[in-house]
């Protein structure tokens, strides 16, 4: 996927601009959404549950990331409605982050206010990631339009790059759909390698 990236032409996008041209596309949508995370940890200043967790009050971070969140569960509903859909893959490395441990639990919620999640040990990666380089943090919407998030070096994301070349468009998401028939379910992945686990914060 990089290499289809360095070859297209884009628009960089601050953080306030990526907020609302993503917000426009979504409501133009014409196909699934598909996400792909790769970064193995993050910084999500504002985020109430990842502060908690930032600060070592995982008790807090859990008890944050389950209250009821009425506004996911609508956006959720809106893109099924549309027949689109919101499709994340999550690769993972071993041994788990203290973030991915963090928001593995917190993806639990989204997956059941309607995300439908997906996780890629990253094992499993090397001879792709070989040949086509790192998986990049893409956000496909549709046939249309593709961001690449950006973060800077301490994991907070920036803005985004835009590219709406239709072949960049439509190569990305079918590779990215071919290593979601790859993943395992989240609820499996949970049970087996999250449940009960803590970070060492």
């Amino acid at each position: 996927m990089r290499e289809l990236l360095r070859s297209a032409a884009g628009e960089r996008l601050g953080l306030a601009g990526y907020d609302v041209d993503f917000a426009e596309a979504v409501d133009a949508v014409d196909g699934p959404i598909l996400r792909t995370q790769r970064l193995q940890a993050m910084r999500e200043p504002g985020n109430p549950a990842w502060e908690a967790f930032a600060e070592g009050r995982w008790d807090d971070a859990l008890r944050i990331a389950a209250e009821p969140d009425p506004e996911s569960v609508r956006f959720f509903a809106q893109l099924d409605k549309a027949g689109s859909g919101l499709r994340r893959l999550r690769i993972v490395e071993r041994p788990l982050s203290p973030y991915l441990i963090w928001e593995l639990h917190a993806l639990r919620h989204r997956a059941e206010a309607g995300e439908r999640i997906r996780v890629l040990d990253a094992g499993r990666l090397a001879g792709f990631e070989q040949k086509h380089g790192r998986i990049p943090e893409l956000m496909v919407l549709g046939s249309r339009v593709l961001y690449e998030v950006m973060y800077d070096p301490s994991g907070t994301p920036v803005g985004a790059r835009k590219v709406v070349e239709p072949g960049v468009v439509r190569a990305c998401r079918v590779q990215i759909e071919s290593l979601l028939d790859e993943a395992e379910s989240f609820d499996s992945y949970f049970r087996h390698e999250v449940a009960g686990k803590r970070p060492q914060l």
